[in-house]
């Protein structure tokens, strides 16, 4: 497992959790990071111990993301970045949530292959690595409209494969189950609460797994795509409808 034919990567969504793990690992094997995100304190930060390249940008700015990314001539593009939402019925989701989840999940994951798809076409050479979710294929209560963006970027994935075969560009989708980010904590009023009712006693992915999964398959050799991959914690069920609770 190399990454010796990539010189560059985007990670969208890089300021914590799983983006900042990527960043973590990409520049640890070498690789020019460009990190993605609103936050610009956190991407000092992160930039600070990693040398990773900070970019604070709000990615469902179709403008600001042409300005900023076509340049950079990145090999790999992760689209990590994701919008949080409170746990309700789809009836009861609340309009700006609505926005923000569609904004972000999709139409910013769009604006990236926009900036930067092009380029890798005309090198020959590129991957594009799209973190979907478990509840992207599996029906799970509580988040019906995150769910609903998370479909699209499976559908897109493929779709991309479809749009980019024989230009020698690699499409990955990474689909988790819970991973402990603290996302989950947002589903809630109270972030104790959602504490105690989905990490607590549970033993959850944590963001490193997840990284180790896009550092596979951009690893992998260039005949090889891994296409789709669903990783779980051990105690999550298939399809993710029941979790294991161990004592605390």
């Amino acid at each position: 497992m190399s990454l010796d034919r990539y010189r560059s990567a985007i990670v969208t969504g890089a300021s914590r959790g799983i983006g900042a793990a990527i960043v973590r690992q990409l520049c640890t094997s070498g690789i020019d990071v460009f990190a993605i995100a609103r936050s610009a304190d956190d991407l000092t930060a992160l930039a600070g111990e990693t040398g990773c390249q900070p970019f604070a940008l709000d990615i469902s700015r179709r403008d600001a993301v042409m300005s900023a990314l076509p340049g950079l001539n990145a090999d790999i593009l992760v689209n990590n970045a994701s919008a949080l939402a409170h746990s309700s019925a789809a009836w009861d989701a609340a309009p700006d949530e609505i926005d923000a989840l569609m904004e972000v999940n999709i139409k910013g994951a769009l604006n990236c292959l926009a900036a930067t798809v092009p380029g890798m076409k005309a090198r020959g050479q590129g991957h594009i690595v799209n973190l979907g979710s478990m509840a992207g294929a599996w029906t799970l209560p509580g988040m019906p409209v995150y769910a609903m963006t998370k479909a699209a970027i499976h559908n897109l994935s493929h779709t991309l494969r479809l749009d980019l075969h024989g230009s020698g560009v690699r499409v990955s989708e990474i689909a988790p189950g819970r991973v402990e980010t603290g996302a989950h904590l947002a589903l809630l009023d109270d972030p104790e609460e959602g504490r105690r009712r989905f990490y607590e006693g549970f033993d959850s992915l944590q963001p490193d797994d997840v990284a180790e999964a896009v550092m596979f398959v951009l690893g992998a050799p260039q005949r090889m795509d891994v296409s789709y991959m669903e990783i779980v914690p051990t105690d999550q069920s298939y399809g993710g409808s029941q979790f294991h609770r161990r004592a605390p």
